[in-house]
């Protein structure tokens, strides 16, 4: 047994405890003291206090590769009789693509960007939540395997998901059909590949969906530590991905932090933000800039929710979350009015 496979094997073993622990205190906590947020039901703060624990865990003593080796879910089989999943490459890239069995040439496709502070994940991690977005919106979604800090850090993962998105255009896919989403950190690089586009004179796609958007890699913003005693994302958490990815690159930068760029020209957003996340503060501002700078915006908070809280399958704020994207990219356009919910 190689050194990697024993320290995952512990890990696994470590996390299976804890987990244990946890729910207990859970449960004890919420019977004599009541609920940690007064939305949360007993359901959703077991599964949150176990997930938020487990990452904390995570960050407190394993190493980026063991990071990086987080739980991959396998299609199950009533899925793939939906689903047409294909593993291949795109401009050179490793990616997954998930297509509806009933999707045809001239439908929306979907350039997914998963989340993981530019440092972790890939799109195995994220094939769960990119089957739900090609069954609640019909697209055929694409993740791309960007390249990935501290090896490969700022404009790396830019570079990449161009090469995707020109990709695309070259084999023929229009960009009325095309949307690109992102959740976290890939909400972050859907905004600055508008920008690129945009300084490129390309054509930009039919929307950008932006999940819990991390925009601001300054870590300012009041609600990081406002919000901190429920989310699952922390301060410390932030400052380790902003470093990977940095390198020594200014934060301020519009393409790292796209809350400092001029937005003129960007296609129509929706953000979808948790409205107990600790980036709940730069979403909004984000929203501000955007809507000041004459886009379609249209931001929706979940009340009580978490960072990305859309992986929290099952639960109402997640269905609705999915169901509003799915009319957002669904509509014959998304320019709406901008408002906020």
């Amino acid at each position: 047994m190689d050194r990697f496979l024993i320290e995952r094997t512990l890990r696994d073993l470590r996390v299976g405890l804890h987990s244990s622990r946890v729910i207990a205190a859970t449960a004890l906590r919420r019977a004599t003291q009541g609920p940690k947020h007064p939305t949360w039901s007993y359901q959703f703060e077991v599964v949150h206090e176990v997930i938020r624990a487990v990452v904390a865990l995570g960050f407190s003593g394993m190493s980026l590769e063991l990071r990086r080796a987080m739980p991959i879910r396998a299609l199950s089989a009533r899925v793939r009789q939906v689903l047409d999943f294909q593993a291949g490459t795109i401009a050179g890239l490793p990616m997954e693509q998930h297509t509806p069995r009933a999707w045809q040439q001239g439908d929306l496709v979907w350039l997914h960007l998963h989340g993981g502070a530019y440092s972790m994940c890939s799109p195995a991690t994220h094939r769960s939540l990119a089957v739900r977005l090609a069954l609640r919106t019909g697209a055929r979604v694409i993740l791309p395997e960007y390249r990935k800090a501290p090896e490969h850090p700022f404009p790396a993962a830019i570079d990449d998901v161009l090469a995707s998105y020109r990709a695309l255009l070259s084999y023929g896919v229009a960009p009325a059909q095309i949307v690109v989403g992102g959740d976290s950190a890939g909400g972050g690089l859907a905004l600055a590949l508008a920008q690129r586009l945009r300084a490129l004179a390309l054509p930009q796609p039919r929307a950008l969906v932006l999940l819990s958007p991390w925009v601001d890699l300054t870590a300012t913003g009041g609600t990081i530590e406002a919000h901190g005693p429920f989310d699952y994302l922390s301060g410390e958490m932030l400052a380790w991905g902003a470093a990977n990815y940095l390198a020594g690159a200014d934060p301020r930068d519009p393409l790292v932090s796209p809350v400092f760029a001029d937005l003129s020209g960007l296609p129509p957003m929706l953000v979808q933000s948790g409205g107990s996340e600790i980036l709940l503060g730069q979403n909004v501002a984000l929203v501000e800039r955007a809507r000041a700078a004459g886009v379609q915006v249209h931001h929706e908070i979940s009340e009580g929710m978490v960072h990305v809280f859309h992986v929290y399958t099952g639960f109402p704020a997640s269905r609705a979350a999915f169901e509003s994207l799915a009319r957002f990219v669904r509509s014959p356009s998304p320019n709406r009015a901008s408002t906020s919910t």
